[in-house]
């Protein structure tokens, strides 16, 4: 049994950990995009702004941004980094930049006033995530509680007096109400 159990624990924590930095990157990525589009407009080149981004951001955008310009230095385009570190994160965002940045290249143009209108997308997902989040989240607590009052009422029946709920454990007609109760719920 415990050779079974160390892979799956294993694999378990290794997957929550991904979830944790994929959601911490995605809580980082306007940020991110806002800083992109600044420095831009204060005539960095589209790698000078990922350098900046680099400078000021913390883990895990930091690290995945470090190697894209590293990438960049190293003769790779950075529209394709940007995609491998979007395919890596899991962020459709960043596939938005990297098509944003595969445009400047090939036809120039503002690339700050699009990356700032997508920033500004981002940021709405994002509020708009959160509150869905919120909203399922009281649904889940709403549906504990209501599963678990009858099993604390009965316990607390118990205590009182234990003899109260005697003749529905005793008689075959509580027995099948209690069947069809555990099963409703």
């Amino acid at each position: 049994l415990f050779a079974f159990a160390i892979p799956y624990l294993v694999r378990e924590w290794v997957v929550r950990t991904l979830k944790h930095r994929r959601k911490r990157f995605a809580e980082q990525l306007p940020d991110a995009l806002q800083v992109i589009a600044s420095a831009l407009r204060s005539g960095h080149s589209l790698a000078g702004a990922l350098a900046v981004v680099v400078g000021g951001s913390s883990e895990p955008m930091k690290s995945e941004m470090q190697r894209v310009v590293a990438d960049e230095q190293h003769g790779v385009p950075i529209p394709t980094s940007l995609l491998v570190v979007a395919e890596r994160m899991d962020s459709r965002d960043l596939e938005q930049l990297a098509m944003v940045a595969e445009l400047q290249r090939e036809s120039g143009g503002n690339a700050a006033e699009v990356i700032d209108a997508v920033a500004e997308t981002v940021r709405e997902r994002f509020d708009l995530k959160r509150l869905v989040e919120t909203l399922t989240m009281q649904g889940r607590m709403t549906r504990w509680i209501v599963s678990l009052l009858p099993v604390g009422i009965v316990l607390i029946l118990q205590l009182e007096d234990p003899h109260y709920l005697h003749p529905l454990i005793q008689s075959t007609g509580g027995k099948i109400l209690l069947g069809f109760a555990v099963l409703w719920a």
